[in-house]
């Protein structure tokens, strides 16, 4: 402690210097370096000598860090003799004419070494992160955009809310909402009005507690010395400090959220036909269907594709879209193409119709599956399963690069039916279609904050994941080399990269039509000995016959396990077959042996696994008896797909995709829009109770207690309107609707109103646009309840506020508007008023 302390005025100097004088500050001449120094405020109280005076408030910076890290006074508050504006008139100068300008100076320079003292920052930074309080006001857009229905409504106005509680990406959207200029963020210390501070903890460490009015005195200077170091020296650099850490937080929690929603999509098997025969086919037939919505003047296509992802046959359906009532003449082109379509599944007999989730997609799946149930009945065809798929990626894939080249006399349309049926074919392999040059996997929208992250660090995060995701299933190289939109998975193979990966697979297409053996890729097409190291336990070499006749035949080329451990392989099938030793050197009977085990690995369960590996440390290999026991399993099954078996999109999952929504911004208690499209009714039923109707006094006419005509002159009339079929449409139960976002929406007819109502048709018209809120949300008949009331409209959904929601703050800014409402009425009136008399 004594030698730092020695040397602390010339290390403050130095850093106060280079803190002025760093490159970063922007400075480019050295005329300039010098003006910056010359008003460098320390620097000047420096030269008046005014450090002498800064050294007599009673603790020097060190000593008062010490105590404060400490949390006892071990340093006593020392004491001059004089009072402060007599020991100031001894440094009076030019520069500092008075003794307040001495003291002034004196203060800035103890303040400033108390703020650079390491252990007096981290002590203040410790309790700053604990303590620091958030509180947010809107600015004037924010006041102008933020109402109910937008979604930092929640966090329009806070106040002292402890950062510790904020969680997951909660502080990015409000860093986005400063971003946008929506709201203004301030972190403090201590809650707002509060009398309980830090500089109240602290300042006995400074503090001498006598009640001589000299003691007092110097005690202010002293107390006014930490105010200025913490509010105006330390917290604000801490605020920002803990902004960022908070930031970096909550941007690794939204990344994360994006790696595992890209895991989700793409581990899922491919889709698969129980007891399908192989035979005579090349795997799961796939229709894909890309059918627009009748107001897009485009025909729908069906792309069929086989069990490779290769296209074999297409259709094209130009009327399929159109309604059959009302157009005679659309009602029957749309009936050939029905006949068309039942012609084509007829012949070609897809194992599953893919249609992309979007639009009028159930209605589209419902007049499909008509026409393969009347299949069915009439030709005994075996089932075809219908599945709405999501259609994200087919958007992007149709205008992209790739798809252009792989498919240049394709319409998008068609691109995008092929992209439906590929997703079905493998989710994995058609994601990393849109990994190119052209970054399109940005356009997926992974969550709804990711416009506020960098998208290299996006980009970066995303390969990973794919890097991941790629390895755990492996990849044919046979197989990429024959199919185009099967090659970009080889880029995430580990050890290639986007370089190497296509620098391979030229190769491969330059001198052979198929690779026979991993060892290949090392003794004719140069790949590096530790890059093959990297990858070669991921790439999978399919055999085929011929392949079993070539000296350079590797049947583990197939599985997941690594060249290096081939011998460990080869032990175990040989000891689990019980040949003899002596042929544990020939290929041909290892080769032999690791066939017949593969076909019979039940025989594996006979080893033991734990002997073997104690023979290997024995001869000085590492434990690896987590490898054999991998090295079983895969002898077991070859590269098994280890993903989950397909399954197709849940009730909440097709509705989000029909109505373009998002879970977070469309939920009950959200503000929407709609248009009424019918009055519901219910239908009167033969065992209604007694029916009594009315007549008007005034109009002498009966009126039907159920639809609420009143146009019968005689009692008689009103009961055969009841007991005649379908004259009485029924008792209005509520209004039919339909969202902007194209969702049926239904609102009973005691949610009309806060008033009753007994006849909707009085409150609402066909073809009127209101304002609702949802009640419920039905996610398996895609349509939601709504209500219009006032009550209910003008009623904040309290539960989704902050707890620490200032609603002071709030209601103020409610009669703030209001009255600037009620005086831009007035003066509408007395401009009107006055429009007579001019």
């Amino acid at each position: 402690n004594a030698e730092s302390q020695s040397v602390y005025p010339c290390c403050l100097s130095l850093f106060i210097f280079f803190s002025y004088l760093s490159p970063r500050s922007g400075l480019g001449t050295a005329d300039q370096c010098k003006q910056r120094y010359k008003h460098n405020k320390y620097l000047t109280c420096e030269k008046a000598n005014l450090g002498n005076l800064a050294n007599n408030f009673g603790l020097t910076a060190s000593q008062f860090a010490e105590n404060l890290s400490e949390q006892y006074n071990k340093h006593t508050v020392g004491q001059l003799a004089l009072m402060p504006e007599e020991a100031a008139k001894e440094f009076e100068c030019r520069t500092f004419p008075t003794p307040t300008r001495v003291l002034e100076g004196a203060r800035y320079m103890l303040a400033k070494q108390i703020a650079v003292e390491p252990s007096v920052r981290a002590a203040v930074r410790q309790a700053f992160y604990e303590r620091a309080l958030l509180t947010i006001k809107p600015t004037k857009e924010g006041i102008r955009k933020i109402d109910e229905t937008h979604p930092c409504a929640n966090f329009k106005y806070i106040k002292d809310k402890p950062v510790r509680d904020l969680a997951g990406e909660e502080f990015l959207r409000m860093h986005g909402a400063e971003k946008e200029g929506l709201i203004q963020m301030s972190l403090s210390m201590d809650k707002h009005g509060s009398k309980d501070t830090y500089l109240e903890e602290i300042k006995t460490f400074f503090y001498r507690d006598e009640f001589s009015q000299l003691v007092q005195s110097w005690n202010e200077q002293r107390m006014i010395i930490l105010n200025y170091t913490l509010n105006n020296l330390l917290y604000p650099v801490l605020a920002e400090q803990l902004k960022r850490k908070m930031l970096e937080e909550s941007t690794l929690h939204v990344l994360k959220k994006c790696k595992v929603k890209l895991r989700n999509c793409t581990q899922m098997a491919p889709y698969a036909v129980e007891n399908m025969d192989e035979s005579g086919n090349n795997g799961v037939r796939i229709l894909g269907f890309c059918i627009r919505d009748a107001g897009e003047d485009k025909p729908g296509y069906g792309i069929l594709i086989n069990g490779a992802g290769a296209v074999e046959e297409t259709i094209t359906l130009s009327y399929f879209k159109y309604s059959s009532k009302g157009n005679t003449e659309l009602a029957k082109k749309k009936e050939a193409d029905m006949e068309k379509l039942r012609e084509f599944l007829l012949e070609h007999k897809p194992h599953v119709v893919g249609l992309g989730c979007e639009g009028r997609a159930l209605q589209y799946q419902r007049e499909i599956q008509d026409v393969i149930t009347s299949l069915e009945q009439q030709h005994q065809i075996d089932p075809i399963t219908i599945e709405l798929v999501d259609p994200t990626v087919s958007r992007i894939y149709k205008e992209s690069n790739r798809a252009q080249v792989e498919f240049p006399n394709y319409t998008p349309e068609q691109r995008m039916a092929v992209s439906i049926a590929r997703r079905l074919r493998d989710p994995l392999v058609e994601f990393t279609q849109l990994m190119n040059f052209s970054n399109d996997v940005l356009s997926i929208p992974w969550h709804s904050l990711q416009r506020f992250i960098n998208e290299e660090r996006l980009l970066r995060w995303l390969t990973q994941e794919f890097v991941t995701l790629v390895n755990n299933v492996g990849v044919d190289l046979n197989f990429a080399v024959e199919h185009y939109h099967y090659q970009n998975m080889v880029q995430f193979v580990c050890g290639l990269g986007p370089r190497k990966a296509a620098a391979l697979l030229k190769l491969l297409k330059q001198h052979t039509e198929h690779l026979e053996s991993r060892a290949l890729l090392v003794q004719e097409f140069k790949l590096g000995s530790r890059v093959f190291l990297n990858c070669a336990g991921f790439i999978k070499v399919q055999h085929s016959r011929e392949d079993s006749l070539s000296d350079n035949f590797q049947l583990l080329d197939s599985t997941r396990i690594h060249p290096e451990t081939y011998i460990w392989a080869e032990k175990m099938a040989i000891d689990a077959l019980e040949y003899d030793e002596d042929d544990e050197d020939d290929n041909n009977v290892k080769q032999r042996a690791l066939e017949e085990i593969m076909d019979d690995p039940e025989k594996l369960l006979d080893l033991d696994l734990d002997a073997f590996n104690t023979e290997l440390k024995r001869q000085e290999y590492p434990d690896k008896r987590i490898t054999l026991y991998d090295i079983r399993d895969e002898l077991t099954n070859r590269f098994a797909d280890k993903r989950s078996p397909y399954h197709g999109l849940t009730d909440e999952e097709k509705f989000y995709l029909l109505s373009n929504e998002s879970a977070e911004g469309f939920k009950e208690g959200s503000i929407v829009q709609c248009v009424v499209v019918g009055i519901a009714r219910r239908k009167p039923k033969g065992d209604e109770p007694d029916i009594q109707p009315k007549r008007n006094e005034a109009t002498g006419m009966w009126q039907c207690p159920l639809c609420l005509r009143d146009e019968f002159p005689e009692l008689s009339e009103i009961w055969n309107h009841f007991d005649t079929s379908g004259s009485c449409p029924g008792q209005a139960v509520g209004v039919r609707v339909r969202l902007n976002n194209g969702i049926s929406g239904f609102i009973a007819t005691k949610n009309l109103s806060d008033q009753k109502v007994t006849n909707p048709e009085e409150r609402v018209k066909i073809g009127k646009q209101i304002d609702a809120k949802v009640l419920r949300v039905n996610f398996e008949k895609v349509s939601v309840d709504l209500t219009c009331k006032t009550s209910d409209l003008n009623n904040t959904d309290e539960k989704n506020r902050d707890l620490y929601y200032d609603t002071e703050a709030a209601d103020q800014e409610k009669k703030a508007k209001e009255a600037k409402k009620n005086k831009k009425e007035k003066s509408t009136d007395c401009d009107s008023a006055l429009i007579p008399l001019l």
